[in-house]
C-alpha cells in the first residue's frame, strides 16, 4: 500500500506532538525544587554582670570583739621539799583569801601540840633568866640559864619549820582558782599542784579569737581601744600567741594559741574577774586610696587579678593589693577610679 506525501507529513506531526505531550506530562510528576531560605538572624544573649566601681576612700583593717577580765598574776602552790598524807583542805575554788591564811595541811601527828608545849618552856626560860638577874645570882647560873634558853630557841625554830612544811598558806590577798582533788588520807607528792591563788588587785583582759589565723597580723605592743560600760579606756597588746611563755602554753595550748592578753593603761577601781569589755585593735589604716569589694578580687597560683567590664566586654587585669579586710581590698596598682569590676 502506498502512502502519499501529505499523509506521511500528517503522521510525523502527530507522532511529534504526542512525544511533546508525553514529555511535558512526565515533567509534571517530578517534585518541585524547594526555595532555599536564608538562616534567621540570632541576636546574642545579654549577660548581666554584678559590678562595682573602683572608688576612693578610707580602708581600716581592725580586730573587734569582747574580752574578759582575768587576774594578771597567779601563784601555783605546792609542797616544795617533802610530801605526806593530806590532813585537810580548808578552802574551795572561788573563795576569797587573805595573805597568810592557812589553805592546806598535811598530817603532822602531835607536832602542833608539842610546839605549844615547847613555846611554854621557852617563855619559862626567859622568866628564869629575869629571876636570876633580879636575885643577883652568880654569873655561872645566869650563863647556864641563857644556854638553856638558846637550846629551846633552836628546838622551837626547828619545830616551827617542821609545822610550816606541812602547811600551805596564801602568799597574797586573792581568789582561789584551783584546788586539788586529793582526798584526806591520800599521799601528796612533792611539787604536786595543790592550790592556785590569783591576785585580784591586778586584772587584765583576755580575748579569744574564733580562729588562730584571726590574730596573724596582731603584734606585741599594739594600741587597744577599750570600752567598759560606755567608758573609753586605753590599753596595749601584752601577749600574742607568738609570745606565750612555754609553761603557760603547756597548761592550756588550745586557749593560748588563739588568744590575746591586753593590759589597761589606767584600770578603774570597779573591775571584777569575769567582767567583760569591748576591744578594738586597728591593724592598718589608709585614707584616700582606691578600694574594691573583696569579692571582686580573684587569685590564681599567687596571681592577683580582677575582671573588668569595658565596652560591654570582659577583660582580666593584674593588680597589686595593699590592705585587705573581710569586706574590702586596697588597690595599689592596676586599676583607676571609676572602672567597673565584675564581682564573683
Amino acid at each position: 500500500m502506498q502512502i502519499n506525501k501529505k499523509s506521511a507529513f500528517k503522521l510525523v506531526f502527530i507522532i511529534f506532538g504526542t512525544s511533546i505531550t508525553l514529555l511535558l506530562s512526565a515533567c509534571s510528576f517530578l517534585p518541585k525544587e524547594e526555595e532555599v531560605l536564608a538562616p534567621p538572624l540570632v541576636e546574642p544573649a545579654t549577660v548581666d554582670y554584678n559590678i562595682a566601681e573602683v572608688q576612693k576612700g578610707e580602708i581600716i583593717h581592725q580586730l573587734t570583739g569582747i574580752a574578759n577580765f582575768v587576774p594578771a598574776t597567779s601563784e601555783n602552790l605546792t609542797y616544795k621539799q617533802d610530801g605526806g598524807r593530806l590532813d585537810q583542805v580548808l578552802i574551795a575554788a572561788g573563795d576569797v583569801v587573805e595573805e597568810g591564811q592557812l589553805l592546806v595541811e598535811l598530817e603532822s601527828g602531835n607536832l602542833a601540840f608539842d610546839l605549844e608545849q615547847l613555846q611554854l618552856e621557852y617563855e619559862k626560860s626567859k622568866l628564869r633568866i629575869e629571876q636570876l638577874q633580879a636575885q643577883q645570882a652568880d654569873s655561872y647560873s645566869i650563863q647556864m640559864a641563857n644556854l638553856d634558853k638558846k637550846g629551846l630557841e633552836l628546838r622551837l625554830t626547828h619545830m616551827k619549820e617542821q609545822l610550816a612544811s606541812s602547811q600551805i598558806k596564801s602568799p597574797m590577798d586573792g581568789i582561789v582558782t584551783f584546788v586539788t582533788d586529793v582526798k584526806p588520807g591520800e599521799f601528796v607528792e612533792p611539787f604536786q599542784s595543790m592550790v592556785q591563788i590569783a591576785d585580784t588587785s591586778n586584772l587584765q583582759l583576755i580575748y579569744s579569737a574564733p580562729t588562730a589565723s584571726d590574730l596573724d597580723d596582731i603584734t606585741f605592743g599594739m594600741d587597744v581601744a577599750i570600752t567598759i560600760n560606755k567608758e573609753q579606756l586605753k590599753g596595749k597588746v601584752a601577749q600574742t600567741p607568738d609570745t606565750v611563755p612555754d609553761e603557760m602554753h603547756q597548761q592550756n595550748p588550745d586557749l593560748y594559741e588563739s588568744s590575746l592578753i591586753i593590759s589597761i593603761d589606767t584600770p578603774p577601781d570597779n573591775l571584777t574577774i569575769g567582767g567583760s569589755a569591748e576591744i578594738e585593735v586597728v591593724i592598718a589604716k589608709k585614707e584616700d586610696t582606691l578600694i574594691i569589694p573583696k569579692n571582686g578580687l580573684r587569685t590564681s597560683f599567687g596571681r592577683n587579678y580582677v575582671q573588668i567590664l569595658q565596652d560591654n566586654s570582659k577583660r582580666e587585669i593584674d593588680i597589686e593589693t595593699g590592705i585587705v579586710t573581710s569586706t574590702e581590698v586596697e588597690i595599689l596598682k592596676g586599676l583607676n577610679e571609676g572602672e567597673q569590676v565584675i564581682l564573683k
